[in-house]
């Protein structure tokens, strides 16, 4: 059936028993370059190792990660579909990749950005528009990225997450990822107001293993269905400890 395609898919990234992902995120040298990242090797390879030998539900990758990565591991992949750099102030991510090429490409998921609240959000929701068309047509999960940028807030300001996480359940994408509030009382209010679709909290700034753990727990605590973890795993020389660790503490064992 085609509805058992897409379920199939989400199945991939989302246990199906525990309604809970662990997801690790390498997106970010499109949007911030190598420069931020000096010192850390960049590797894909190195990068799909690690989900690889993590036993994440995902790894978020661009096209052309992706495209390298599969040639040589076999994981379930949520390929980017916008992107921008940080050579430009605008709050604005383009489509770069189409649903059929992802699809190509081996992707179990794919992922769009929205700047909630930005002066080019219009274009950004006429983008996801068209995105969930392509995905419908192939059985496709979708993330949404719904990220706010609101003049005069700051990104994790818990109203705004809390619209920003509603927009995306509203607008049928499969899977809201967004900022954590800071605490796991305001993002359980996130959670709830957009209960009908699995909710992930992103991993945020590097952290120190203590604080990120704990960070780990309270975004479970607050009933989110998993994380999207990203530099506080793959930054450090520990990485495949740290992802273990994080592993257990969403899925309670070592699956």
């Amino acid at each position: 059936m085609i509805f058992n395609k897409k379920q199939r898919r989400l199945n991939r990234i989302i246990n199906p028993k525990t309604k809970r992902t662990l997801l690790m995120a390498f997106d970010h040298v499109v949007e911030h370059g190598p420069v931020e990242y000096e010192g850390i090797d960049l590797d894909p390879l190195r990068i799909a190792r690690i989900a690889h030998d993590g036993k994440v539900n995902g790894l978020i990758v661009h096209s052309g990660a992706a495209r390298y990565i599969r040639k040589h591991i076999n994981l379930p992949l949520i390929i980017k579909l916008t992107g921008k750099t940080s050579l430009t102030p605008k709050e604005f991510q383009a489509v770069v990749t189409t649903v059929k090429e992802a699809e190509y490409l081996g992707a179990t998921a794919v992922a769009a950005t929205v700047y909630v609240g930005s002066e080019y959000e219009d274009r950004m929701l006429e983008n996801l528009s068209e995105i969930k068309r392509q995905c419908s047509e192939r059985k496709m999960p979708l993330i949404g990225f719904m990220y706010p940028r609101v003049k005069g807030k700051k990104k994790d300001d818990p109203n705004v997450v809390r619209y920003a996480a509603r927009l995306g359940a509203e607008l049928g994408v499969d899977i809201v990822k967004t900022y954590y509030t800071g605490s796991k009382e305001t993002f359980s209010k996130v959670v709830l107001d957009a209960n009908f679709v699995p909710v992930l909290s992103a991993g945020g700034e590097m952290k120190d293993e203590i604080e990120f753990f704990q960070l780990v727990r309270d975004v479970m605590a607050s009933g989110a269905s998993g994380m999207a973890v990203g530099r506080n795993v793959w930054g450090k020389g520990n990485a495949s400890s740290i992802l273990n660790e994080v592993r257990k503490i969403i899925h309670g064992d070592s699956r």
